[in-house]
């Protein structure tokens, strides 16, 4: 079973929000006030012999959802959203989660190693996540597809589910890095025949550590980011 990564960025909330429109993290943030549904911060300050070592902040990945949704104007769907991602943000798994990513994390975290460190924090975290959206059903406006990257020719890759459904998706990485992740697809539909999807960093729970995939899931740069949404039209 594959499960998305259950946090986020004030970076990656600001793509959702205004898509393509270089929307600055503190503006997202202070917009989401403005709607009522102020993301609640997962903080947390490393430390070393020399002190404080600057502050880390994280946010439940249902927070995407809720930009989203305040994008298009849903304000009843997003506050619905916005009291799951507020209560999953207070879990204690959050904090165990985020904690890890400070200290340890790396820009490619290990998946296997953080869960087996926190006492399965990791894999709890993206289940109750996963179960909020199945609860919150079609008002999140969005269809998901979770399954690995199979190949990639030029600038595309073709991600397969479990289920054996594929789409084909750009790809931000050469064949090599990009083969095998584990990734988790939004598709949004923007009306007029047209919308667009989003590619986030997941991981598998039941994967063997000794076999994993190196790089995954990388959170990725913000180059990657903007690579990894597009408009695309769809033909009925």
């Amino acid at each position: 079973m594959i499960l998305p990564w259950p946090l986020t960025t004030s970076r990656e909330l600001a793509a959702v929000l205004r898509p393509g429109g270089h929307l600055r993290p503190d503006s997202a943030l202070r917009t989401l006030r403005e709607h009522g549904v102020r993301a609640e911060p997962i903080t947390f300050v490393p430390r070393s012999e020399r002190g404080a070592q600057g502050r880390v902040v994280w946010y439940s990945s249902l927070m995407l959802d809720v930009c989203r949704l305040v994008r298009m104007g849903d304000d009843a769907a997003a506050a619905a959203a916005h009291a799951a991602a507020d209560s999953l943000a207070q879990h204690r798994a959050a904090r165990f989660v985020a904690e890890w990513l400070a200290e340890e994390g790396g820009p490619e975290p290990d998946p296997a190693a953080l869960d087996a460190d926190t006492g399965g924090a990791l894999t709890r975290l993206a289940t109750l996540t996963e179960s909020a959206r199945t609860r919150l059903g079609s008002s999140l406006r969005v269809e998901s597809l979770a399954g690995r990257v199979r190949e990639a020719t030029g600038s595309t890759a073709l991600v397969v589910a479990e289920d054996g459904n594929a789409v084909s998706i750009l790809s931000p990485r050469s064949v090599a890095d990009w083969a095998d992740t584990p990734v988790v697809i939004d598709f949004e539909n923007l009306g007029n025949s047209s919308g667009t999807y989003w590619v986030r960093a997941a991981f598998d729970p039941a994967a063997d550590r000794n076999e994993r995939v190196p790089g995954g899931p990388r959170l990725l740069t913000p180059a990657e980011r903007e690579r990894l949404t597009t408009t695309a039209t769809f033909f009925p």
